[in-house]
C-alpha cells in the first residue's frame, strides 16, 4: 500500500468498508466502540475539549458513508478531568461496563502515559496523545503512539535558532509533566548538532500562575532567546509574563501553544516583536503552502470539511484528536473484527494496527510492526510566527 493522504485516505476507508460483507457481523453487533478518555475540565480541558471535536469529526464522517462493514463507529466519552488517575478509572468502566474496542486518550502527555500500564493489563488497544519518544520501548503489545516525536521538532526549533536567528546561547522553561521530561532529556542531546547550549534552565508546574522567579533568572542569565516546552496554558501565560516583564529575547514554544484557545487568550503578546516562533503541521497553513506541495490538496479538504462542520479551522489538537480515530478507522477497515467477540475483536485490532503500512495520519507518515508501536517514519510539521492574529508559515 502506498503514501496516504489523510482525505483521500478517510474516503477510500469509508467507501471501501461500506460495501464490504462478513460474516463476522452479526445481529448482536450493534457499534465498534472507542473509549474517549477526554479531559472536558481541569487544566487540559482546552486541549481536550479540541481532540474531542477531532474525534467525532472522523467517527461521524465513517458513519455517514455506512460505517465499517455496516457498523458504525461509536465514542464513548468520559471525563478524565485533567488527571492522570482518574485516567486509569475511566480506562477500567470503559473495559467492564461499555466493553470498548479500543480506547484514545484525548489530551496531554501525561495523561496518555497513564494509560499504558492499563492498556496492556487490560489487553484493549489504545492510543493517547503523547508528544515524547522516551517510552516508546515500552508501549507494550496493546499501546500505540502516532503522534509524533520531540525529536522531529526540537530539531526545527533549535535549527531555526542556530541558521536563522544566529543564537548559540538559550534558556528553556520547562513543564514538570511527562511530556516536559522529553525536554529535559532530547534538547541537551541535540544541542551539539546545533551549536546551541543552555545558558538557563528553568521549570513550572502545570496550572502554576506566576513565573515571575523563574523569569528574573532567565533575564539575568546570559540566554539569547527563550524555548517554553510545555502543554498546559501556564506555558502561553509565560509568554504573556514575559513580554510584561519587558524581556525582549526571541521566543520559540512547543505545538501546544500553537492551539485557538491559547492564541485566543494570548495572541496578543505572541505577536510583540520580535513575534513568537512555533511548532504546528501543515494542516493548519495549508493556503500558504507552496503549489507543489504534494499535501496541500489533500490538507485543504481536511481543513475545508472541518470548518464547514464546526465554524473554524481544525487547530492542533482537532488533527490530533482526528489522526487517533483514522488510525483505529485504518485498522478496523483490514481487520473488520466481530464486536460481540470483544476479547477477540480487540486482539484481530491489535494485529491490524501493529501492520500499519505508509499511513498519513495528518501530522506524519506511519509504518508499524508487532516491535514498533510509534513507527513515525516521516512528519508534516513546520515552523509559523504570528500576524494580525493569524498564524505565518515560516518556510
Amino acid at each position: 500500500m502506498g503514501k496516504k493522504t489523510i482525505f483521500v485516505m478517510t474516503l477510500a476507508v469509508v467507501s471501501i468498508i461500506s460495501g464490504l460483507v462478513s460474516c463476522k457481523a452479526t445481529e448482536s453487533a450493534t457499534s465498534y466502540k472507542i473509549g474517549a478518555l477526554v479531559s472536558q475540565t481541569g487544566n487540559y480541558a482546552g486541549l481536550g475539549l479540541q481532540a474531542l471535536d477531532g474525534m467525532q469529526f472522523i467517527v461521524d464522517q465513517v458513519n455517514e458513508d455506512g460505517g465499517i462493514n455496516g457498523i458504525p463507529m461509536e465514542l464513548v466519552l468520559l471525563d478524565v478531568k485533567s488527571e492522570a488517575t482518574e485516567v486509569t478509572l475511566a480506562a477500567r468502566k470503559l473495559d467492564e461496563v461499555n466493553k470498548v474496542i479500543a480506547l484514545a486518550e484525548g489530551t496531554v502527555t501525561q495523561l496518555a502515559l497513564s494509560l499504558i500500564p492499563v492498556a496492556n493489563e487490560l489487553e484493549i488497544p489504545s492510543t493517547g496523545i503523547s508528544g515524547t519518544a522516551l517510552l516508546d520501548n515500552q508501549l507494550g503489545h496493546w499501546f500505540f503512539r502516532p503522534m509524533g516525536s520531540e525529536v522531529d521538532y526540537a530539531f526545527l526549533l533549535l535549527n531555526h535558532m542556530s541558521q536563522y536567528m544566529g543564537i548559540s546561547k538559550y534558556a528553556v522553561l520547562i513543564e514538570n509533566s511527562g511530556y516536559g521530561q522529553g525536554g529535559k532529556v532530547f534538547l541537551p542531546q541535540l544541542n551539539p548538532n546545533h551549536n546551541l547550549t543552555i545558558a538557563g534552565e528553568e521549570y513550572f508546574d502545570p496550572g502554576a500562575t506566576d513565573l515571575t522567579p523563574q523569569l528574573n533568572k532567565i533575564k539575568n542569565s546570559e540566554a539569547q532567546a527563550i524555548l517554553i516546552w510545555g502543554s498546559s496554558p501556564t506555558a502561553s501565560m509565560a509568554i504573556k509574563q514575559i513580554r510584561e516583564m519587558g524581556i525582549s529575547l526571541p521566543i520559540l514554544t512547543t505545538p501546544a501553544q500553537a492551539s485557538k484557545d491559547m492564541i485566543k487568550s494570548f495572541g496578543e503578546y505572541y505577536e510583540l516583536q520580535p513575534s513568537v516562533v512555533s511548532v504546528t503541521t501543515k494542516v493548519d497553513i495549508w493556503d500558504q503552502l507552496p503549489a507543489d506541495d504534494p499535501d496541500r490538496e489533500s490538507f485543504k479538504n481536511f481543513a475545508e470539511s472541518f470548518e464547514e462542520k464546526y465554524g473554524h479551522p481544525p487547530a492542533m489538537w482537532n488533527i490530533l484528536g482526528a489522526t487517533m480515530m483514522l488510525f483505529f478507522a485504518d485498522g478496523l477497515e483490514r481487520s473488520i473484527p466481530d464486536p460481540s467477540n470483544i476479547t477477540e475483536a480487540r486482539a484481530e485490532l491489535r494485529d491490524a494496527l501493529e501492520a500499519t503500512k505508509d499511513l498519513n495520519l495528518i501530522s506524519g507518515t506511519y509504518t508499524m510492526s508487532p516491535d514498533d508501536h510509534y513507527g513515525g517514519i516521516e512528519n508534516n510539521l513546520v515552523l509559523i510566527t504570528y500576524k494580525d492574529g493569524q498564524m505565518v508559515y515560516l518556510p
